[in-house]
């Protein structure tokens, strides 16, 4: 029995022992390890470029369906590449260009971003046209949409639709029909001139687009670069280097190029008979005065009562003259005549009827029909006829066969030009054309 119970105690002692070695381990299981996939929570978009910092690691994008923008995370283990699917570095990436995302929902950091192959580009757009009540763009006579989230790009900042100007060069980007972005390449500073009086009323050309009347208090717009500024009036003309740079204003002084005053000369007319009326360039003068007139050629008329006119042109060339005229009775030759007569090229005034043609002027008599041309809008422009000056609008002048090119300009307004034919029909022609467009008009507005 002693046995029995002392087997049974070792027995006892034995699972005690075991029961507390177990209770005293734990079961760890084993370990497990689930790979970490960036493209669990990824979402593809297709999108515009607005501004990108590749130092600090961000880029934002405006997605070309809806106008949503996107604010991510770019770290060079992006996978960049070109509309070839070729791997291309992400310092070439550009504001303005239209492209395909992958990023991470989660955490906004791109994955993938790739330049899209089916959007379109076009370069070196000028004098960019826009018709906002219709949110329509025209580019190389296409029309394309374009909303309120169109991204427009100057340098490395962001400009509204207001701040574009037509003299700008610009390259255009879109995807289907809808234009975009913008991106200005070239874009446009101003011109004011200083010491410029002597040419008022002449010309100012400066580069190809800007060719306008000199005024007073002329700020020009002019694309940004560098050009040879032309200025001319009459037989004058001077040229200057100006630099233009984006959205500044430069002097410009003429002080070197001005006009000097022509010289004078002063006149006595001696004309027979004494009671004979004497006009100088359409005015009537006081023979018994010595008169002034400024070095050239002027108009002259001399006539009387039973007399024979006479008319043509002088020639003032020294700082003193005396001109002798002697007129004809009627129905006798002319004669009497002696030093400084009227220039040969004068006419006699027959029955009421004129032929003599100014040999400066460019238009001859043959070329002439007997008609005219009258240019009737944009009233109050500057009318040029193949580079000479015609007047104001309204203006008429002589009609001559042939085409002819008509440009209008006026300050404040962008310089417009037509070509016109002119026939030989025996008609008078007259022409009507559009407004000129301001500066302002031309500047896109903001869209609401």
């Amino acid at each position: 029995m002693k046995l029995q119970m002392k087997y049974m105690k070792m027995i006892f002692g034995v699972l005690l022992l075991v029961a507390l070695a177990t209770g005293c381990r734990t079961t760890t299981p084993p370990p497990t390890t689930e790979e970490y996939n960036p493209y669990a929570k990824a979402e593809e978009q297709t999108v515009v470029i607005q501004k990108l910092d590749l130092e600090a690691g961000t880029m934002s994008f405006v997605s070309v369906n809806d106008g949503k923008q996107y604010d991510l995370l770019y770290n060079n283990g992006v996978d960049v590449r070109n509309k070839y699917g070729e791997v291309m570095s992400g310092s070439l990436l550009s504001a303005g260009q239209i492209v395909d995302i992958v990023y991470n929902t989660d955490n906004n950091k791109l994955l993938e971003i790739a330049i899209n192959p089916d959007a379109w580009e076009v370069r070196e757009i000028s004098g960019f046209e826009f018709d906002k009540a219709n949110q329509q763009a025209k580019i190389l006579n296409q029309a394309y949409r374009y909303t309120s989230d169109l991204v427009i790009v100057s340098g490395d900042k962001l400009i509204g639709v207001n701040e574009v100007c037509k003299e700008d060069q610009l390259t255009a980007r879109g995807y289907g029909g809808k234009l975009c972005s913008l991106t200005v390449d070239l874009g446009h500073g101003y011109v004011k001139l200083e010491n410029y009086e002597t040419y008022v009323g002449g010309m100012i050309e400066i580069g190809y687009d800007v060719i306008v009347p000199v005024t007073e208090d002329m700020l020009l717009t002019v694309r940004e670069g560098t050009y040879k500024l032309k200025i001319t009036k009459g037989e004058h003309s001077g040229y200057k280097n100006v630099v233009v740079l984006r959205d500044e204003e430069v002097t410009v002084s003429l002080m070197e190029l001005q006009i000097a005053p022509d010289p004078i000369g002063s006149l006595f007319f001696d004309v027979t008979p004494a009671e004979a009326k004497v006009m100088i360039d359409g005015e009537t003068i006081d023979k018994a005065e010595t008169i002034e007139l400024t070095y050239g050629r002027h108009q002259i008329r001399v006539s009387a009562e039973g007399y024979e006119t006479k008319e043509g042109y002088i020639t003032v060339d020294s700082a003193y003259k005396i001109f002798t005229i002697e007129l004809s009775r009627n129905g006798e030759d002319a004669s009497g005549n002696t030093s400084n007569t009227i220039e040969p090229g004068t006419t006699t005034e027959q029955g009421g009827s004129t032929t003599t043609e100014d040999s400066s002027n460019n238009t001859t008599e043959s070329q002439k029909t007997g008609n005219t041309v009258t240019i009737e809008k944009p009233l109050g422009a500057y009318c040029y006829v193949d580079g000479d000056y015609k007047g104001t609008v309204p203006c008429t002048f002589d009609k001559v066969p042939g085409s002819h090119v008509v440009t209008f300009s006026m300050t404040g307004c962008l310089v417009k030009s037509y070509t016109i034919q002119c026939l030989d029909n025996g008609k008078d022609d007259k022409y009507t054309f559009d407004d000129l467009q301001t500066y302002e008009s031309v500047l896109f507005q903001e869209l609401d």
